[in-house]
């Protein structure tokens, strides 16, 4: 990055917070850290940053992460935003996307992982261009990465960040092209497991049934990874 950015860091354990404060300390963030709902959103009054961090559960608010999440969208202004919270319910990840989530990563964090999406993430979401069906081998797709959104058959995917990395490496890859265990990991920046892989394609193939039921152009390639088929004529 060639610019400073402001990131806001919402964490009420002290120890896990001075650990991500330490993780992402660099000349190019400028990070704010606070432990509860009320003094963030004080100062989201004051001055919005560039990306919020947050747990979910803050203090005795069990949603306060969250809250904080809708008063944000009160600046009807996109700031991306990362949840980490040991909460990995459906439900509780598809109402953090609701809330403008970008990103959900699970409690225990990699720190380094986090690092690493911070910096993709503020990097994309200023410079990225658009890749759209010109530039994608899959018909009916479209992908913006600087909003991290995508579209089948022009209806909104709900998708975290890590299956819109997933899905780009099948966007970007000639129809039929295997797509490793490796490479899938690797789009992630190592967010993904090997052994969770297969949980992820599933919530990527579910996310198209919502839309086309008979969905079913992911395929497993076993011992490689997985492939996109051309549809069944």
């Amino acid at each position: 990055m060639d610019q400073s950015y402001r990131v806001m860091l919402v964490e009420d354990d002290p120890e896990q917070r001075a650990n991500i404060l330490e993780a992402l300390e660099s000349k190019d963030l400028l990070i704010e850290a606070f432990g509860l709902r009320p003094q963030a959103q004080s100062r989201l009054d004051q001055q919005l940053p560039d990306l919020l961090i947050s747990d979910i559960i803050l203090g005795d608010e069990m949603d306060g992460g969250f809250d904080l999440a809708r008063h944000l969208q009160t600046y009807q202004r996109p700031i991306p935003i990362i949840f980490l919270s040991e909460r990995q319910s459906e439900f509780d990840i598809v109402a953090g996307h609701d809330l403008g989530a970008i990103d959900y990563l699970p409690k225990p964090i990699s720190l380094a992982v986090l690092k690493r999406k911070v910096t993709n993430l503020l990097r994309l979401t200023q410079n990225a261009p658009t890749l759209n069906n010109k530039t994608t081998f899959i018909e009916n797709l479209m992908l913006d990465p600087q909003t991290f959104k995508a579209s089948w058959h022009q209806k909104p995917l709900n998708l975290t960040v890590t299956e819109f990395e997933m899905l780009e490496q099948f966007a970007t890859h000639s129809i039929g092209s295997v797509i490793s265990y490796q490479d899938l990991q690797a789009a992630t920046q190592g967010v993904v497991e090997r052994n969770t892989i297969n949980t992820h394609i599933c919530r990527l193939r579910q996310a198209f049934k919502k839309i086309t039921p008979d969905f079913d152009l992911i395929h497993n390639v076993y011992g490689r990874g997985y492939s996109w088929q051309s549809p069944k004529k």
